[in-house]
């Protein structure tokens, strides 16, 4: 097996390099640069990509010179945008284009070029010696002073970009750790819930089955099919619980906590499984958010069998076909687990 680190691993690494290379001083502008390009390649950030590859290469032009209305945006919206005043005083936005590697040579060749100027060793003498003096001292003021400004100006234009380049490593690395975080917890939610899921009858079993393989087929008109597969898994596994945990019930009606009563005959598997919440956790040892959860996904259910009843297929999109097995499996992996909880408790003081 091989040990190469990922690109996500990658990706993370790079977000560290920028992010403590620039707190501690230790990184360049024009390297920070560079890592971001790495980081946008390996997380395959288009936008990113595009607006990097400028800062890199340069923003392209159009045959008059301008910069194009594409890229003068984008520029734009990374801090390359200020407010110019014309001799008129009149005001417009533009955009500096100079690349970080361009202003970082000015700052170096600039301050050098200032230790250049210097008093020393020079002397005139005859009637003109003050006049000579007086202009030699103010060229040499005026040059450093000119120096001094594009100095300042190139290091102010760096912070920006600086800044820039930094937001975005700290950016991706949060959302990447986030990822990494995310699948963690969900892993072990999912190896907790798998052993409830296991327990269920193999005509159910053969639904989530069947589910994988439609989503598999990436077919847009399978889509339509999994939240079909979903609905009949919630009304089957609705029943199976019911049975189980209120298997002596001859009532059509169930009175809530609230003192509701909900139809509980037929196929109104929804309040059979609202009816299953309340009585597991009437029998928990503590509260539980499962019948929020419920209701989150029966009305998400509800609205997306709307939308089929018109009869397009089309509409129904990958995404909502995942979000509809995702919700699916945590409602009923809640549901299953509460119902394990309660047995366990059950079994302790019986």
């Amino acid at each position: 097996m091989s040990n190469r680190p990922t690109k996500k691993e990658q990706a993370i690494e790079a977000c560290e390099k920028v992010i403590n290379g620039i707190e501690d001083g230790t990184l360049s502008v024009s390297s920070s640069l560079l890592l971001c390009m790495k980081i946008a390649r390996l997380v395959n950030d288009q936008d990113g990509i595009e607006w990097l590859g400028y800062e890199y290469g340069g923003y392209p032009r159009e045959e008059d010179g301008h910069v194009t209305l594409r890229a003068w945006k984008i520029a734009a919206s990374h801090g390359r945008k200020y407010q110019y005043t014309n001799k008129d005083g009149k005001k417009s936005d533009v955009i500096f284009i100079e690349l970080c590697g361009e202003l970082e040579a000015t700052v170096e060749s600039d301050s050098k070029a200032l230790g250049n100027y210097s008093y020393q060793g020079f002397s005139v003498a005859g009637e003109y010696a003050s006049v000579a003096t007086s202009s030699i001292v103010s060229s040499v003021q005026r040059n450093t002073n000119e120096l001094r400004k594009d100095i300042r100006t190139a290091e102010r234009r760096l912070s920006i970009l600086r800044s820039h380049y930094y937001d975005y490593a700290v950016k991706w690395q949060i959302e990447l750790a986030f990822g990494d975080m995310a699948k963690t917890v969900f892993e072990e939610y999912q190896n907790k819930v798998d052993r409830y899921y296991s327990l269920l009858p193999t005509a159910t079993l053969q639904k989530l089955n069947a589910i994988k393989d439609l989503m598999e087929d990436d077919n847009p008109e399978r889509y339509a099919q999994v939240l079909t597969s979903c609905r009949r898994l919630w009304s089957e596994t609705a029943k199976q619980l019911f049975d189980e945990v209120l298997p002596n019930y001859q009532m059509k009606c169930f009175t809530t906590k609230s003192g509701k009563k909900i139809d509980i005959s037929g196929d109104h598997d929804n309040n059979k499984l609202s009816a299953v919440i309340e009585t597991l956790q009437a029998k928990a040892a503590k509260n539980t958010l499962v019948g929020s959860e419920t209701l989150y996904l029966v009305d998400w259910l509800e609205q997306i069998n709307n939308m089929q009843n018109t009869g397009v297929h089309g509409d129904v999109t990958r995404h909502q076909a995942m979000q509809c097995i995702i919700h699916t499996y945590i409602a009923l992996g809640d549901i299953l687990s509460l119902k394990a909880e309660v047995e366990e408790g059950d079994a302790c003081n019986p």
